[in-house]
């Protein structure tokens, strides 16, 4: 067996250091959390509390999960149906075609919405024509009732468990970064088909004017959420912002139930450091961070609840979905991250108050 060279085996060692630290990678947002909690603690003459375990966040489940099948509607009860009365001919007639059967999810989602809203007006018209037979109101009816039923699922089906959704929620992504980043387009899109399916399942008489004209962009606003992944990074930030604030609080609340940080309200040099600390890095650093990361996840979370609410989750899937879109439920990573918020500013309050070093304005 020949022996590689001095040469090729320096090679082959630092290519394999180049991979092993691409593989270890840690993030720059990481980084400061971490070094922000490890200095508290190291003030307080605590051990470190942080655990790098605890930045998981849950894995969008396989799309054969997320699917949901909805009732097929039998040819012969179209057949028999006076489809041009409904103005659907055009319609389907277009769907039928051999580019409308290789369709992507969002032309697909247009066409179930569009066939539903007119055949729901065209029942309306046809109870209050006495030249409509009552056999053919009952077959309208029932098409109705049939597409009434499917709609909380074909609207699940299209907005998660594309490739849009997946590309949102793919695992390797990191955190949102530090500097501000612009996801005004991701943002508006999920808004605009959250008044879509709104629209929908509540029409007003405004809404469903204005209903066609908005499912004419359906497609732009499916690219805007393929190509800005927003899914993963803001969860990852939220998390690494639960972690660092418990790990900060845990801190804070072993040095105050070990010993008094100061006494009588009066400060002292320990005491001057740990201020300088919360300055530097959470006050002129990372709360920046966390303003924009809160913004863009109440938008994330508020608009994907609102949808959720008219939708129907699978039964397997809706522990993630609580996890990753919801506001309100105990795993919820939103109310996760608000509840170590809130305990971290008052683990904060406490200490600086009994050192009588409350920032003021100027800080």
């Amino acid at each position: 067996m020949s022996r590689n060279s001095p040469a090729v085996n320096f090679c082959l060692y630092l290519a394999a250091l180049l991979f092993l630290s691409a593989c270890s990678r840690v993030s720059e947002e990481q980084t400061l959390m971490q070094t922000y909690a490890n200095r508290v603690a190291y003030v307080l003459d605590e051990p470190p509390q942080w655990n790098t375990e605890q930045l998981t966040i849950p894995a969008l489940p396989a799309q054969r999960q997320r699917f949901q099948k909805a009732t097929d509607i039998s040819e012969g009860l179209l057949d028999v149906l006076d489809l041009g009365r409904c103005d659907l001919l055009s319609l389907i007639a277009s769907r039928n075609s051999s580019l409308g059967k290789l369709a992507a999810p969002s032309q697909r989602l247009s066409y179930e919405i569009q066939f539903y809203v007119k055949i729901r007006q065209c029942l309306t018209l046809a109870v209050n024509d006495p030249t409509i037979e009552v056999d053919l109101k009952k077959r309208i009816e029932k098409i109705v009732t049939i597409k009434r039923d499917n709609m909380p699922l074909i609207v699940w089906n299209a907005l998660y468990t594309g490739k849009e959704i997946d590309a949102s929620l793919a695992m390797n992504q990191p955190p949102l970064p530090f500097i501000q980043s612009d996801h005004t387009a991701t943002l508006q899109a999920l808004k605009k088909l959250s008044f879509i399916v709104s629209s929908v399942f509540h029409p007003t008489e405004t809404t469903e004017k204005s209903l066609f004209v908005n499912l004419n962009s359906l497609e732009k606003n499916y690219e805007s959420i393929y190509r800005d992944p927003l899914g993963t990074p803001l969860l990852k930030s939220l998390v690494l912002l639960e972690t660092t604030f418990n790990s900060v609080s845990d801190s804070i609340d072993n040095r105050l139930a070990r010993r008094a940080m100061c006494f009588d309200n009066m400060r002292n040099p320990q005491a001057d450091v740990l201020k300088n600390v919360f300055l530097e890095y959470y006050a002129h650093q990372i709360q920046p961070y966390m303003a924009q990361v809160q913004r863009i996840g109440y938008e994330w979370f508020s608009t994907h609840e609102k949808m959720l609410s008219f939708l129907s989750v699978p039964e397997e899937i809706k522990k993630y979905t609580d996890q990753v879109f919801m506001t309100d439920t105990d795993i919820s990573v939103w109310k996760r991250y608000i509840s170590a918020r809130n305990r971290h500013t008052e683990a904060w309050h406490r200490i600086l108050t009994q050192c009588n070093l409350m920032p003021s304005l100027s800080d």
